[in-house]
């Protein structure tokens, strides 16, 4: 992993909901370099947006990575929920490698809003869910394409988030009646 477990305090100013979704599934390599959501991929984040809408989900800020496949998922969950595009933000800070740290400090650094979601990748979500919900960073939450989860960060530091709820794929389509 290479990082400390222990975080900085980072300074925030309210309470945050931070929802993190796994990029739907994606074309391989092989088929086209840019790895762009697959039919799969595409309905899979359909069906979890429309179970978001129905658990009155809408995230005030939508960040995605530089990959095709993040810009997509985001760009589907926003549509789906009434998000306007110019509240998608694209950031290197939540790449599948990006350090935690980076994307703790990039979260710090948003405006005043009550809840976001990342729609990334791995090693980082499952890393930065981990730092939150443990003090020493070695909690395992096993994430799925498509799949939500949702911590309660009342402040930024290792150990104090609260793990609010983890649903599956599979979950989120029978709450969206797909």
């Amino acid at each position: 992993m290479g990082e400390s477990p222990c975080l900085p305090h980072v300074p925030r100013r309210l309470p945050m909901h931070i929802y993190l979704m796994q990029h739907g599934a994606a074309f391989p390599k092989e088929v086209d370099p840019e790895q762009p959501l697959s039919p799969v991929g595409a309905e899979q984040v359909e069906s979890s947006a429309k179970a978001m809408k129905s658990l009155g989900i809408k995230p005030e800020v939508i960040i995605a990575s530089p990959k095709k496949r993040s810009r997509q998922t985001a760009a589907r969950v926003a549509a789906a929920l009434g998000v306007p595009e110019s509240d998608i933000m694209v950031s290197e800070a939540v790449k599948a490698t990006a350090n935690s740290y980076v994307t703790l400090e990039f979260l710090a650094g948003l405006p005043r809003v009550e809840s976001v979601l990342i729609a990334g990748h791995l090693p980082n979500l499952e890393r930065l869910a981990a730092l939150f919900v443990a003090a020493d960073g070695k909690a395992s939450i096993a994430f799925q394409n498509g799949g939500l989860t949702c911590i309660d960060a009342p402040r930024l530091e290792n150990g104090q988030g609260t793990l609010l709820f983890h649903i599956t794929p599979k979950h989120l389509r029978a709450i969206a009646g797909a």
